[in-house]
């Protein structure tokens, strides 16, 4: 049996990428032959249809005329260029190699690209072969998709967003149940998964250099926020704790963490970035939040790829989890949270904002972590919490760090749960369920 496994891109350190290599893993240890098919291949190995891709320009404009402004357009005009170049995918589909399955990512969830779900749909009902749309966001949870600009538009967010008459596979209860009450399509939930049987990733030769290439200390401590920086990660909740550890580090010079790193008068929390910056005035309003709160980010997009480039000096996003002393991961918004699991698998102590999934189909589970809680407001720009819940997770945070035995304990838990319910061996049961 041959399958296909199709999203706007692959081979990036996004979730969905992430996600779709470890379904192909997984895919070809049952005995399929598996193929990557994206608009953007990154690093990996496939099959490219660049009219899909995230930066096609055709796409983009279009995109702005469905869902912000039609710019003098009647509606006859916006449907027969929508349909034009929803045949200019299909023929590019048409070089495809024959297949049994598609497996789509978020192409009838997230509607990027309307006129790509209207092709794939149809080249795959042409041809017969059986669809599965894995869908880890959708279009209604996003503000830009909240007001379409023409009755076409509509019917096709109906019909295809997603179509019916397909299999539904979704990463969470939440969505699994809106999907039933709002659109009366069962689904199967199957979760982000990881690797828990791969080696630890460790300090070695190589990895150890991100200190010097960021110009930190080797007794600084390292918070790494290892998402894409964009609103929804709140990255600015997690400057606000690593602003308050920063005014109590002086009274621990001379204690050591519990990772073995001495703590000196020069000794300072710093917040590593390797994740890609996709909303720069985000990032821009990051920086100089930073600044008003004396906490010094290391942005490192620049020298992070999905795997090593040692004679380039490129890091793997793993290399950054090795040399971490905390995770922070505030996001107010998740489908599933890949980075929660690369945390627990790196066994490092982790900060979390209980965004909804977390708190109705994660936190249930038992994991050891410390919260901000799951109240947030939007000020300014910026997301706030209680500035109580601050001190108190910057104490937890502190208490943590200088404890070996409770941050050993938290660690080995966390992971020992991770690998019971979130492990390539659950993934294969869903899938072999999935595919029967």
């Amino acid at each position: 049996m041959e399958i296909g496994l199709i999203h706007y891109r692959v081979g990036e350190t996004d979730g969905v990428s992430l996600e779709m290599t470890k379904w192909k893993k997984v895919l070809e240890k049952i005995g399929f032959k598996v193929y990557l098919i994206a608009g953007d291949m990154g690093t990996s190995a496939g099959f490219k249809i660049p009219s899909i891709s995230y930066s096609n320009t055709t796409n983009n404009f279009l995109k702005h005329k469905s869902f912000v402004d039609l710019n003098g357009w009647n509606e006859d005009q916006y449907i027969c260029e929508m349909k034009s170049y929803t045949t200019y995918i299909y023929d590019q589909l048409k070089e495809l190699m024959n297949l049994d399955i598609m497996i789509v990512n978020n192409i009838f969830s997230l509607a990027h690209n309307p006129a790509a779900a209207m092709a794939i749909y149809h080249f795959c009902k042409d041809r017969g072969i059986k669809i599965v749309g894995h869908h880890h966001d959708f279009y209604w949870e996003r503000d830009y998709y909240a007001n379409p600009t023409n009755s076409y538009i509509r019917r096709v967010l109906q019909m295809y967003f997603p179509p019916k008459d397909i299999t539904h596979v979704v990463i969470n209860s939440i969505t699994q149940e809106k999907l039933k009450i709002e659109n009366n399509l069962d689904s199967v939930v199957i979760p982000n998964v990881f690797d828990f049987n791969q080696e630890q990733w460790e300090i070695d030769d190589y990895n150890v250099k991100i200190y010097d290439k960021l110009n930190i200390s080797k007794n600084d401590l390292i918070f790494l926020q290892a998402t894409r920086i964009v609103k929804r990660k709140a990255i600015e909740l997690a400057i606000d704790v690593v602003s308050e550890i920063n005014k109590d580090l002086k009274k621990y010079v001379g204690e050591q963490t519990y990772n073995g790193k001495i703590i000196t008068e020069n000794t300072a929390a710093k917040l590593l970035l390797p994740g890609l910056p996709e909303d720069m005035d985000y990032l821009n309003t990051l920086i100089e939040y930073a600044k008003r709160k004396n906490v010094e980010l290391k942005l490192a997009s620049s020298i992070c790829d999905n795997i090593r480039h040692e004679s380039k000096g490129i890091f793997s996003l793993w290399d950054f989890y090795a040399i971490a002393d905390f995770i922070t991961y505030p996001s107010v918004l998740e489908g599933f949270g890949n980075q929660f699991l690369e945390a627990i698998f790196s066994k490092t102590p982790i900060l979390i904002f209980e965004y909804p999934v977390y708190k109705k189909d994660i936190a249930p589970l038992g994991f050891e972590i410390v919260s901000l809680g799951s109240k947030a407001e939007l000020k300014n720009g910026l997301y706030k919490v209680n500035q109580d819940t601050i001190i108190k997770a910057k104490d937890q945070i502190l208490e943590i760090l200088f404890d070996t035995h409770k941050a050993s304990e938290s660690v080995q838990k966390n992971f020992e749960l991770g690998r019971k319910y979130f492990s390539y061996d659950m993934l294969e049961e869903k899938l072999r369920y999935l595919i029967e």
